[in-house]
């Protein structure tokens, strides 16, 4: 690009490790970027004022993902949300398939292998009584179909478990014995496929009781080994034994993601999803579908024009959290898109370049109460008009599977949402 090339050969020294990487979408980004005036010799401009509004954050796929939520969640700003998992069983030998002729099955157990709690910490015992429920799913599933977070399936009225579970701080994995009314799923069965079991099984749905004294988001790892299904039985040999179904890529599974804002200043969004909050004074973080923000520089466009021949340095936006009390644990980063001519949402370039070695960042910094994410090369396409200026989009990083929430500052406060501009002027 234009501006790489009149960079100083002092400040190329000084990036001595550059480097252009991939990252995904959503995941965790580099951590704290070395301060700009440090490397930096040029003009700073962070006067550049911001409009944005909270939007919802419709049609979240969560089909197929490695991981997910399952809980219930409530709070006075976000109301509650609703996390359930709707999952096939596959053959852990799909190859050979598996006989249960004449065996007698003694019990069967899903595992749920856990990455994390939300919210954190536990009681001051660092235990936490979980009420799962799991169900049987009566509607076909299909792995080559995309699922949202606003999908669901039919299940039946009865369930194969609905009872607490005891989880610490310390636990890995969540063991749930099912009823043994799912016995005879199995008893006398020979699955010779996955498409053979599913005729029998089509799927389970796993969801915790809704009830706010069950106020937990359990973050479960799908594709984990330990994942999955397993049926312990004596074949007609009398041997004891065990067998595995799995809940990873080779099963059809999403997560439902159901929220209520009824009674919140939210609340606009339980009739109107297409509606928007004024984000003069406050803006709204929620993941799992949840809310986003919407937000644009109109006046970058001006000041772009008056410095066309603008060389970016470094350019980082600011986003702070009000000076109240946190009820919630913050995301530990956030992500950007922009907006495209049709509407369509892109990554921003900087979240795809390793640039200072550090890329985007969007982590959170508890000192400050605030997530700096750095957007250089965003703007400086924009003020060499390689880019158009139509405002980007602000959510939760892995918002399909964490369930962190926080209220930013807005854009009329004294800790408004800030773009900061180190740039010099060219001839």
């Amino acid at each position: 690009m234009r501006y790489l090339k009149v960079l100083s050969v002092s400040l190329l020294a000084v990036l001595s490790v550059m480097y252009v990487g991939c990252v995904d979408d959503e995941t965790d980004m580099g951590m704290g970027l070395q301060d700009p005036s440090s490397v930096f010799d040029g003009k700073v401009c962070d006067t550049i004022t911001a409009t944005a509004v909270t939007v919802l954050d419709d049609s979240l796929l969560t089909s197929n993902y490695s991981s997910g939520v399952i809980g219930y969640y409530y709070d006075d700003v976000f109301g509650s949300v609703k996390a359930s998992m709707y999952t096939q069983a596959a053959l852990s030998t799909p190859s050979t398939g598996v006989s249960f002729a004449n065996a007698t099955i003694d019990s069967v157990v899903v595992s749920l292998v856990c990455s994390g709690i939300y919210p954190k910490p536990l009681d001051t015992n660092g235990v936490a009584s979980l009420r799962f429920e799991v169900y049987e799913v009566i509607e076909d599933m299909y792995l080559d179909t995309s699922y949202y977070a606003t999908d669901s399936k039919g299940f039946s009225t009865t369930p194969y478990f609905d009872n607490d579970v005891l989880f610490k701080s310390t636990d890995t994995i969540v063991n749930i014995k099912l009823a043994p009314s799912i016995h005879s799923k199995f008893e006398n069965n020979v699955f010779t496929s996955n498409s053979d079991f599913l005729e029998t099984l089509k799927g389970l749905l796993i969801r915790m009781n809704y009830n706010t004294m069950n106020n937990y988001m359990l973050y479960v790892n799908y594709w984990a080994t330990s994942t999955g299904m397993t049926v312990y039985y004596t074949d007609e040999s009398g041997v004891a034994t065990k067998y595995s179904f799995l809940f990873d890529k080779t099963a059809a599974h999403f997560n439902a993601y159901e929220h209520n804002y009824s009674g919140t200043p939210l609340n606009v969004f339980q009739t109107q999803r297409s509606d928007s909050i004024k984000g003069t004074q406050k803006l709204y973080l929620e993941a799992l579908g949840g809310t986003s923000i919407k937000f644009r520089f109109p006046y970058l466009s001006k000041w772009a024009a008056e410095h066309s021949n603008a060389v970016i340095h470094q350019a980082e936006l600011f986003v702070y959290l009000p000076d109240e009390p946190i009820n919630n644990n913050p995301p530990v980063s956030l992500i950007l898109y922009r907006y495209a001519a049709d509407g369509s949402l892109t990554t921003i370039p900087d979240m795809l370049d390793g640039v200072l070695s550090e890329g985007f960042d969007g982590s959170y910094n508890s000192k400050d109460r605030s997530y700096r994410m750095r957007v250089t090369r965003q703007i400086q396409q924009i003020v060499s008009g390689t880019a158009p200026d139509l405002g980007m989009r602000m959510y939760v990083n892995s918002r399909r599977s964490v369930a962190n929430r926080c209220v930013v500052s807005g854009t009329d406060t004294d800790k408004p949402i800030k773009l900061k501009i180190i740039y010099t002027d060219t001839e």
